[in-house]
């Protein structure tokens, strides 16, 4: 375990990294969301909101796993276009975990869960860490702006189940996320382009206009 965490270190060195969290519902069908996460002393840390199935599903019991990868495209399947996923079994039985192009995985079990407003923070103890399919592409400013754009879109998205008003957080993700996409939009490649009109179309849908 000690190489692990070393290794954990290294990954999540920077504070606050993206990943996307697989939970298992009730049922037994798998769940994946993204998910911001940190590494604090010797927990992983991720913040869902109340009101999502992640949450429920960890409050029930599920295991957590941990997908980190730089690819926008596997982000943008998990929040726009979630029938395309497919999974597949964790090294524990209890645990599924992304089957896509993926740089590392995390197996995790939560421990201890605070609330804090319309969000829990659930901390969890590493169980295992293993490399997945690693992918090499140069640094792109689109596809790193398409990440960003799709957080800022899940907040908007979970916010917008609680209160369809916006208050100055999220005029100000807003505000971030049109940004963001108008980089994607001068910058990227058809299909990062077409994952963010996608998420034009459902922000039309709210009666929230991004495009100028």
């Amino acid at each position: 375990m000690k190489s692990e965490h070393v290794l954990l270190e290294k990954v999540l060195r920077f504070g606050h990294h993206e990943a996307i969290a697989v939970t298992v519902g009730g049922t037994g069908e798998p769940h994946a969301a993204a998910m911001g996460v940190r590494l604090m002393e010797d927990d992983l840390v991720i913040r869902p909101y109340i009101n999502t199935k992640t949450y429920r599903n960890i409050r029930a019991g599920s295991a957590v796993s941990l997908a980190f990868t730089h690819n926008a495209l596997v982000f943008c399947d998990v929040v726009m276009r979630p029938l395309r996923l497919r999974f597949k079994r964790g090294r524990r039985e209890s645990t599924f975990v992304l089957d896509a192009d993926v740089d590392l995985y995390v197996e995790a079990l939560p421990k201890r869960i605070v609330l804090e407003n319309r969000r829990a923070l659930v901390f969890m103890s590493t169980i295992d860490v293993y490399e997945g399919v690693r992918e090499y592409f140069s640094y792109s400013r689109a596809n790193s702006m398409l990440i960003e754009a799709l957080v800022y879109f899940t907040k908007l998205r979970a916010r917008r189940f609680v209160d369809s008003s916006l208050d100055e957080e999220a005029r100000e993700w807003l505000s971030a996320l049109k940004y963001s996409i108008s980089i994607v939009k001068k910058l990227g490649s058809g299909e990062l382009i077409e994952c963010a009109e996608s998420m034009c179309k459902e922000l039309r849908s709210w009666g929230t206009i991004v495009e100028p």
